[in-house]
């Protein structure tokens, strides 16, 4: 992405002469770091969250509302996946290329899909956690 970046500024501005596609290739680039990047963060536990008022509540209170927001994460994740793998379908269909590039959109899709399959895995393990511990009896 920076080399792509660093060309087509200093070729339009030094040379009058933009990287063609140079924007399209950055954007798809941007899909190969950041979909895998999601799923890597949430699998080493990266990923941030905001838990400073969940703090406050007792344990199984904080148990509920965890497996609440990772149930909600999980369809979240499991319908952009669904959804990604569809459009991608959709593009390799209507043959959809970038103007410039000449690059086709759809593996950009299907990487998405993909990439959320091991993120819905990893809120269905949070998911089971959080209800073990709601129904957990406290004895262990």
């Amino acid at each position: 992405m920076f080399l792509a970046n660093f060309v087509d500024v200093v070729g339009a501005k030094l040379f009058l002469w933009p990287l063609p596609g140079a924007t399209e290739v950055i954007s798809f680039s941007q899909v190969v770091a950041i979909a895998p990047a999601i799923a890597f963060a949430l699998i080493l536990g990266r990923h941030i969250r905001v838990e400073f008022i969940l703090d406050r509540f007792p344990k199984r209170v904080r148990a509920v509302i965890s497996s609440i927001s990772s149930f909600l994460s999980l369809v979240l994740f499991v319908l952009v996946g669904w959804q990604s793998y569809l459009y991608g379908i959709s593009l390799q269909k209507a043959g959809e290329i970038g103007s410039t590039s000449h690059l086709p959109f759809y593996p950009f899709a299907f990487v998405i899909a993909f990439c959320c399959i091991p993120v819905s895995l990893a809120f269905l393990v949070e998911v089971l956690k959080s209800l073990n511990e709601v129904f957990s009896d406290g004895s262990r």
